[in-house]
Order: C-alpha cells, then structure tokens, then sequence
C-alpha cells in the first residue's frame, strides 16, 4: 500500500466510520433509508482516497500536438 498524504488518512477515516455506522444500524434494525446512506458514502470514501492526486495524473485524453512531416 502505498504512502497516504494527511487529506487521504482523513477521508479514508471517515470512510471506515460511515462503514461501521452504516453496519451498526444494520444489524441494530433501522429502516433501510436510515443505514444504507453512510454505508453507501462510506465504501466510496474508501476507495476515493486511493485516487491518483490531481498533481501525478498523466491526462489520458488529453489531445497531443500533431506532428508534421
């Protein structure tokens, strides 16, 4: 696993902390409206925080100059 900035930690954190909300209020019977959103926001936070930052993106689609013959 590569080496997390302190921006990345924090939403990772809360990440796990919607995850386990979003489990508590499974298993402590809510409705479904209730636990499903922090589970839901949580696992995406997760895995946003293993996003390439903006700075270290290579542009894929970017267009690249035509070359002239």
């Amino acid at each position: 696993m590569k080496k997390l900035s302190t921006q990345q930690k924090i939403v990772f954190a809360m990440g796990i902390l919607g995850v386990l909300i979003g489990i508590y209020g499974k298993f402590n019977s809510w409705e479904h409206a209730m636990y499903f959103p922090f589970f839901y926001s949580g696992s995406a936070m997760m895995w946003i925080a293993f996003l390439p930052q903006r700075k270290s993106c290579c542009s894929l689609f970017k267009r690249k100059a035509v070359q002239k013959s």
